[in-house]
């Protein structure tokens, strides 16, 4: 069996994520919207519907401006989160592919996991080598090591 090429890939902000959040943010407030005109009382649940979706929006552009840039490092042999001083081995699963985006959940052997979308537009020479790493059975930690993770 032969192990993926290694690679390293950068992550960061995503134009598909902020595609993605404006259109759940926006089918959001069309729901809120639709509630209140059918509704023939306004109460306060209807307030704090409004309110928590205030918060998620308000929640999904401090994620989108916050995210750090970072890489993702295939050496071979592990996986590796990259940005700054940090430099965290990790497991990778997949979480969504639709081809040019990826939602990736790197889990660390301690902490908590990070979320990152690659995309193709970051890195088009070297997309397919990211998706071959993360799709090959090589490129994946032994069970044991899953197991000890704790589930999301």
């Amino acid at each position: 069996m032969y192990n993926a090429p290694a690679v390293t890939y950068p992550v960061g902000r995503s134009h598909f994520q902020a595609g993605l959040t404006l259109a759940v943010g926006l089918a959001g407030a069309l729901a809120q919207g639709a509630w209140w005109l059918l509704s023939d009382a306004h109460g306060p649940v209807q307030g704090l519907a409004w309110l928590l979706w205030l918060g998620f929006c308000g929640w999904a552009l401090w994620s989108k401006l916050h995210t750090p840039r970072a890489q993702v490092v295939w050496d071979g042999q592990e996986w590796r989160l990259q940005a700054g001083a940090l430099n965290l081995l990790v497991t990778p699963q997949v979480i969504l592919d639709v081809q040019h985006s990826l939602l990736l959940c790197l889990r660390p052997e301690t902490g908590l996991a990070r979320w990152v979308w690659p995309t193709q537009r970051a890195q088009p020479a070297r997309w397919l080598a990211l998706r071959r790493a993360l799709f090959s059975p090589s490129a994946h930690a032994d069970p044991s090591r899953l197991a000890a993770l704790p589930e999301v």
